[in-house]
This record gives structure tokens, sequence and C-alpha cells, in this order.
């Protein structure tokens, strides 16, 4: 709390937040400005977990390590598993501050002022909220564990990467693995991280309405048992010796 970037992480949520829809044409069309402000919110997080989210925690990581500070904890009693859950829990608590601006931008200056549709505006922020969470957490886990063992620009650049391929190269890899005909490429589709499915933004923008419970609960679990695969990997990974 004392590295004056984390503060700056969360100044930045508020002025982008604020700024961002700005630069749309809402004079033309006022009411486009309160779904622009939901999608800045969300927009800034998911900007948070490509950048600064995954290279603090990489560099916390590989810091801890190279200082000799894991190894000298291991030796007065303090577990592997232990040591890796306190280095991520370091990086989470700022990944849930940014969850929690959005949220509360969400739910005060872009609330629908209608009961029925604020009630299934709030629903599906706190949807969103917490299936973004089930994505970050581990990603972080994993690059916090990939510090203490490789360089920074590796633990940083691997969990981004998977990001990467979830959010965007499975929507693109659909057409071609989702419906193939290979047993192969069709359990290589379901192995890959599947991260579009946590982007409702779309559905914020638009007021769709928050997910049926069937489809979060399936959403839920989809991006929970990868997620839990993710960390256990990086519970794998993880390194105390200098």
């Amino acid at each position: 709390m004392g590295r004056g970037s984390c503060w700056l992480l969360l100044l930045g949520a508020g002025l982008f937040i604020w700024i961002a829809p700005l630069l749309t044409p809402w004079e033309e069309n006022p009411q486009i400005l309160q779904p622009a402000r939901a999608q800045a919110a969300w927009v800034y997080a998911w900007i948070a977990l490509f950048t600064w989210l995954p290279f603090q925690a990489s560099a916390l990581g590989h810091r801890m390590r190279c200082e000799g500070m894991l190894e000298h904890l291991h030796a007065g009693g303090t577990g592997r598993i232990s040591q890796c859950l306190q280095l991520s829990a370091a990086i989470l608590v700022w990944m849930l501050a940014v969850v929690l601006i959005a949220v509360i931008f969400c739910l005060t200056w872009t609330l629908p002022k209608r009961p029925e549709e604020a009630q299934m505006w709030t629903t599906l922020v706190l949807q969103y909220a917490f299936i973004y969470s089930l994505c970050a957490a581990p990603l972080l886990m994993l690059a916090v564990a990939l510090g203490t063992r490789t360089a920074e620009v590796i633990a940083f650049m691997v969990p981004t990467g998977l990001l990467f391929v979830g959010l965007f190269g499975a929507a693109w890899l659909a057409p071609l693995l989702g419906g193939a005909d290979s047993g192969v490429l069709q359990s290589f589709w379901l192995a890959l991280p599947h991260y579009h499915l946590a982007d409702l933004t779309p559905r914020l923008v638009f007021k769709m309405g928050p997910l049926p419970a069937a489809d979060f609960i399936g959403v839920a679990g989809t991006l929970g048992l990868q997620g839990a695969a993710i960390s256990i990997f990086g519970l794998c990974l993880f390194r105390t010796r200098s």
C-alpha cells in the first residue's frame, strides 16, 4: 500500500470512467452516456488485468524470491502454499478494489431509474463482478508463481497471453475447433481458457438483463474449473529457493 502506483491505479479508474464516455457523441444523444460509463468501468478492469495487475504480481514474486525472503520464511516454518496465497492476496486486494470501483459506478451513476430495470441491472453487475474475479484471481496467482521461478517478463507474458487467448482467440477459433469432427480438435477447444464467457459488457451496454440462472451457473462452473486448474499449476510452480 506504500507504493504510489497502487493508488494511481485506483485514481486512474475514476478518471477513465468519467472522461472516456465524454469522447462519445453523447451531446447528440445523452442516453448513451449512461451505458458508456458502465462500459468504461469494465473496460478499465480488463485493461488493468492485461497490464498493471499481472506486472505487479510477477514483479512481487520475482523480487521476494531474489531477495531470499521466501527461503527465509520457509525456513521459519511458513509453507509454500501459504506463501503463494499470501503473495497472491497482496495483488488480489487491488484487483478487488478495481472491481469494487466498477460495481459502485454501475450501481450509482448508471443505475436505471425504473425499479424493474434497476433490479435486473444490479443482478447483472454482480454477476459480472463474480465471474470477472473467477478469471482474474487464478491468472494473478500464476503470475506470482512464475515470478518465483522465471524472469519477470516471462511471468508477465504467460498469464497475459492466456487472457488474450481466452478473451479474443477462443471466439476466433470457435468456428474452426468448436464444431470440428475431430475429437482431438474438440478436446483442444475445451482445453482453451474461455474468458470470453466472462465479458458481459455487451449485456450492460445494450441492457440485455442478467444471465439466466442456468447459464450463469454453467459459466461460473466452467471458469471456476479452469481457474482451479491454473491455480493448482501455479502452486506447483511456486519456488522458495533463491
